[in-house]
């Protein structure tokens, strides 16, 4: 059995007898006349059988209609099949795993966005407690505060947070007004999975530690307290840019920061393409 010539020396042919002219034909390939000229002879030397008629350059023998047909025929069944496929690849959903409060306050409120510039699969979004367990969750790209990484996945640098004091409206300005001083006065609520992080702020800033400190286990039931004027909170306001923007919580000594957590966003190579999730990052952590 001789070797079937390229696939592109094969459109080559159909386009060509298709339009009838090299010019339209390699409008229609995308290539330059020149390449036309060279894919026909290449595959003019292969067959061993004339193409065209002699004396008429491009009046196809019977012998290039009937291969033009099948090749026509065998390119739509490509097409075809690449469009299933597309649609199918389009109609999966990813899994994009973070902490609960990025994913109430940083991810979701982004999400539609995100999923118009990623212009990929459809993404929902699972919220997981830092206490989980993460190994054994079912994600394909995970926005970590930890080191850990799965096994053979690829990884990028998302940023690092900022932590500074944040409270309800009206407590953030009474603390403006007081001074930096008054912090020592205030109820603060610490998260048990941010352990460290108000201990970290205290030094940073050099502020008198306040008496009364109040802890939960997670971090999102520290923000609900804030937001119900319970207290005050250090957290990042980067992750909680939603509350911030609608004036749920004020940061009244914005001055005053921390270092905070390095985020590092994970995902399966054998699921998502890496351009995709770039792309997808770039949306929800522009700013950050």
């Amino acid at each position: 059995m001789s070797q079937i010539p390229s696939l592109r020396a094969l459109a080559t042919l159909e386009a060509v007898v298709r339009t009838g002219n090299i010019v339209a034909a390699a409008d229609d390939l995308c290539v330059t006349p020149g390449a036309i000229s060279k894919q026909l002879g290449q595959l003019q030397e292969a067959i061993d059988a004339p193409l065209f008629e002699k004396g008429h350059r491009l009046r196809p023998t019977p012998l290039a209609r009937e291969l033009a047909l099948a090749v026509g025929a065998g390119l739509q069944q490509i097409r075809q099949g690449w469009e299933a496929a597309s649609r199918e690849g389009r109609q999966r959903v990813v899994t994009l795993a973070a902490n609960t409060t990025l994913s109430v306050h940083r991810l979701m409120p982004r999400l539609v966005e995100a999923q118009v510039a990623a212009d990929g699969p459809a993404i929902r979004v699972s919220a997981l407690h830092t206490t989980d367990d993460w190994q054994g969750a079912q994600f394909d790209v995970g926005v970590l505060r930890t080191a850990w990484k799965p096994e053979g996945w690829q990884h990028r640098a998302v940023g690092v947070e900022r932590l500074t004091l944040l409270a309800a409206p009206e407590r953030a300005r009474a603390l403006q007004l007081a001074g930096p001083e008054a912090i020592a006065g205030e109820a603060v609520i610490v998260a048990d999975t941010r352990s460290g992080e108000f201990e970290g702020w205290v030094e940073a800033t050099r502020t008198r530690r306040p008496l009364a400190v109040r802890a939960v286990p997670h971090f999102y039931l520290a923000v609900q307290a804030a937001l119900a004027g319970k207290g005050c909170i250090v957290g990042p306001p980067s992750v909680l840019a939603d509350l911030i923007d609608q004036g749920r919580l004020v940061a009244p000594f914005p001055h005053m920061t921390s270092i905070g957590a390095t985020l590092t966003a994970v995902f399966d190579p054998d699921r998502c393409k890496a351009a995709f999730v770039d792309k997808l990052l770039a949306a929800l952590f522009q700013d950050f």
